[in-house]
C-alpha cells in the first residue's frame, strides 16, 4: 500500500522526462559527492545538493544527458 501511495506522489521523471535517479547518479559522479546528498525539487525544476546547497537548474543540464 505504501508503495502505491509513494508512486503517486513521488515523480520518477524530471521536467525533461529523464529518470531522476539516473541524473542524480551522474551529478554525484561529476561533482564527486555522495549520491544521497542530491534531491530533485520539482517546484523549481532543479536538482539540489542538500549538504552544500548547490543547485543545478534546467538550463545547466543537457537534455540528452542521462
Amino acid at each position: 500500500m505504501l508503495t502505491v501511495i509513494k508512486n503517486i506522489f513521488i515523480p520518477k521523471k524530471d521536467y525533461a522526462g529523464r529518470n531522476i535517479n539516473t541524473v542524480i547518479e551522474r551529478l554525484a559522479a561529476q561533482t564527486k559527492t555522495n549520491v544521497h546528498a542530491w534531491s530533485y525539487l520539482p517546484e523549481l525544476a532543479a536538482y539540489e545538493n542538500t549538504l552544500t546547497g548547490m543547485r543545478v537548474y534546467r538550463h545547466e543540464t543537457s537534455c540528452k544527458a542521462a
